[in-house]
């Protein structure tokens, strides 16, 4: 049964920061080999249709796209594994990783992102990146079992 999402308090957000840093570290690695490999077999369109659509790689370049599908399934693995630890990946890009808690009783998310030592700022549901506050002298805490 889902009883919904994890609260975090936020030194239970900050014990997970070293595995974050590791899994987008590894994301990083990553995408630094997909970038070129995507360019060398026609582009961003031959990609998706090779993921996606089960497209045929071009004449050539079979072990190429075996190599995109495995490199793509690394990334997609890695997104899995954060959010089983009860965060969501908000931002592959730039690392952004959010965590359900509580203000004043009322959900919001605290906010952590790629090179970050620690979880340090959270911010509205409804709002973003751009709407991050400190955390200093705000009361988060996790939902009450």
């Amino acid at each position: 049964m889902d009883d919904g999402p994890h609260f975090f308090s936020v030194e239970e957000a900050n014990d997970l920061v070293g595995a974050l840093q590791l899994e987008f570290g590894r994301v990083a690695q990553v995408r630094s080999e997909l970038q070129p490999l995507i360019e060398s077999m026609g582009g961003a369109e031959v990609a998706v249709a090779i993921l996606q659509d089960g497209g045929a790689a071009p004449a050539g370049r079979e072990a190429d796209a075996a190599r995109l599908q495995r490199l793509a399934g690394e990334i997609t693995a890695a997104v899995e594994r954060i959010n089983e630890l009860g965060c969501l990946v908000k931002d592959l890009e730039q690392g952004l990783v959010d965590f359900y808690s509580l203000r004043d009783d009322e959900p919001v998310f605290l906010c952590w992102q790629f090179g970050e030592p620690a979880v340090t700022h959270w911010h509205p549901l409804d709002g973003g990146f751009g709407s991050r506050r400190p955390i200093e002298g705000v009361t988060v805490k996790p939902r009450p079992s």
